[in-house]
């Protein structure tokens, strides 16, 4: 169980930051963003009604989080190019921020998951977590073979 927690978390992590990345573009961002949405409806089976009130929601809160990511992988990037010359009292600011920024996201989450709630059975919302953790984990898995395939043989 603590591992099951443990990898869910290193995934939810290294997902966030896939949409975070400096050398991604726009477009692809985009596409990315498109795959997993409709990869999300198309595990729900959503009804027409459901569909019409969830995927505004759904986007929305995408584009949020999206956000917060991008704003934690600043913060690392900054911590990259000045730890060297960082005080104490800047490091610790800059620890706060990103336990904050984990809040946000948990805040959220529990945001979200009260609005999806009210257009959403029960087990379509444990269906779209469940959903967006597989799309995650197929997105690194496609990820990690295309580097694969870069890397000259030995």
């Amino acid at each position: 169980m603590k591992n099951t927690i443990l990898s869910l978390l290193i995934i939810f992590l290294i997902s966030g930051h896939i949409f975070a990345q400096p050398g991604m573009n726009e477009k692809k961002r985009k596409e990315i963003k498109e795959m997993q949405l409709n990869y999300v409806i198309n595990k729900l089976q959503l009804t027409d009604k459901e569909n019409t009130e969830f995927v505004p929601i759904y986007k929305k809160f995408s584009t949020e989080r999206e956000k917060l990511f991008s704003e934690k992988h600043k913060t690392m990037r900054n911590f990259k190019q000045n730890s060297l010359n960082m005080s104490d009292r800047d490091l610790l600011n800059l620890a706060d921020k990103f336990v904050n920024i984990d809040l946000q996201l948990a805040q959220l989450d529990k945001q979200y998951n009260e609005k999806f709630k009210k257009v959403l059975p029960p087990i379509k919302i444990i269906l779209l977590y469940q959903a967006e953790n597989e799309f995650k984990r197929e997105l690194i898995k496609k990820m990690h073979h295309k580097q694969m395939k870069k890397m000259p043989p030995k």
